[in-house]
């Protein structure tokens, strides 16, 4: 471990020092081992922090603590990602409060995915919100878009676990420590993301989930977020704190409309009628991120026009991409992975011609598999 990580590590255990003012002290300070070194004086002058603060910064000096931890860390693969390093997420160094430290487990690499949808709702939600978010997560996915949740019971896991079918896989942000599994019900589903996804955390190592935290986690799943679906909300709901973050962050913001007789949906409901987009399809989020001009249903072809004939009707309505994606499933590439590594094109860019080419009923994407469909 770099011996400067040391330091941000420290900072990151002074768990009685709010983040807001652990990056005050970095705009003065730059690097936490300023920050350690600096004498209670000198904190003092800097007129930032309360005689309090200041004190509680100097009682924990001991780099004992940090030291225990960094063990850890290194033991269980966790990824150390401050603020100031060069692998932090791009998309919260423009949030308001941004952590100063977040810790990861899984492929890092889905921080930086192009695009990416943040998926939330109740956590006593009904059957058919969960069934829908699984239904959005997987399409999702299936496209390379990765799905940013809280992985709490009800909307946000079964968005996880459709997520997790699909190349675009999924962010689960915490709101208690990295590896502390919280709901503990929900431990297969925890190292099914650690394995093939990613879990991320600015709470430093072992703190136990606190209702204080959960606020304060809502604004980084709207931060990584380029825009935020409300599957299903109660009125005093965390989701309408994410929803609320997104806004703050000039995102999009969608919802889906549910009976009026669903209390678990009045939240959601308001968010519509307060100006939300309303979302019936997953195909009414992704319009906004995928660049596909004058998208319509296009209709079959009649049925008694043969196959030949279709197929030379569908041939001359495709654009130069969709044709050298076509080329290459006859060449036998049916899958989207194999398309980004054939093609060497950007998955977003794949990924709107493939829609294009499902609205012109020429394939099927199901799960990463292509299917044509004459």
């Amino acid at each position: 471990m770099d011996s400067k990580m040391i330091y941000d590590i420290w900072l990151s255990s002074l768990t009685n020092v709010s983040n807001i003012k652990k990056n005050t002290l970095l705009t003065v300070y730059e690097t936490a081992e300023n920050i350690y070194k600096a004498s209670a004086s000198d904190l003092q002058r800097t007129g930032l922090l309360r005689e309090k603060d200041i004190q509680k910064i100097q009682d924990q000096k001991s780099m004992a603590l940090a030291e225990r931890a960094a063990r850890f860390i290194e033991k269980n693969n966790i990824f150390c990602l401050p603020k100031n390093s060069l692998h932090y997420p791009s998309r919260l160094e423009k949030i308001y409060n941004p952590p100063v430290m977040l810790y990861a487990m899984g492929n890092v690499g889905l921080l930086e995915r192009d695009l990416t949808v943040g998926m939330v709702g109740s956590r006593k939600s009904s059957l058919e919100a969960r069934k829908t978010a699984r239904q959005f997560g997987g399409r999702f996915s299936e496209m390379g878009i990765t799905v940013v949740s809280g992985m709490a019971d009800g909307v946000d896991s079964a968005a996880a676990e459709g997520a997790l079918c699909g190349i675009g896989s999924t962010v689960a942000v915490f709101g208690s420590g990295i590896d502390v599994c919280y709901p503990a019900g929900n431990r297969n589903l925890y190292e099914r993301i650690r394995e093939k996804g990613l879990l991320l955390s600015e709470f430093f190592i072992g703190q136990p989930p606190k209702s204080g935290h959960f606020p304060l986690r809502n604004r980084i799943i709207a931060g990584l977020s380029d825009g935020v679906v409300v599957v299903e909300a109660r009125l005093k709901s965390g989701a309408l704190i994410t929803a609320d973050c997104a806004l703050e962050q000039g995102k999009t913001v969608y919802a889906m409309p549910q009976s009026i007789n669903v209390k678990s949906a009045v939240g959601s409901n308001q968010l519509l009628k307060e100006g939300a987009k309303l979302v019936t399809e997953p195909e009414d989020v992704l319009e906004d991120f995928i660049e596909i001009k004058d998208i319509q249903k296009i209709k079959p072809a009649p049925p008694e026009k043969s196959q030949e004939s279709v197929r030379s009707e569908k041939n001359v309505s495709l654009s130069e991409d969709e044709k050298t994606i076509l080329d290459a499933v006859k060449a036998g590439v049916n899958t989207v992975d194999g398309l980004v590594q054939r093609l060497d094109e950007p998955i977003a860019k794949l990924n709107a011609a493939l829609m294009m080419m499902e609205i012109k009923q020429m394939l099927k994407v199901s799960y990463g598999q292509i299917t044509l469909l004459f």
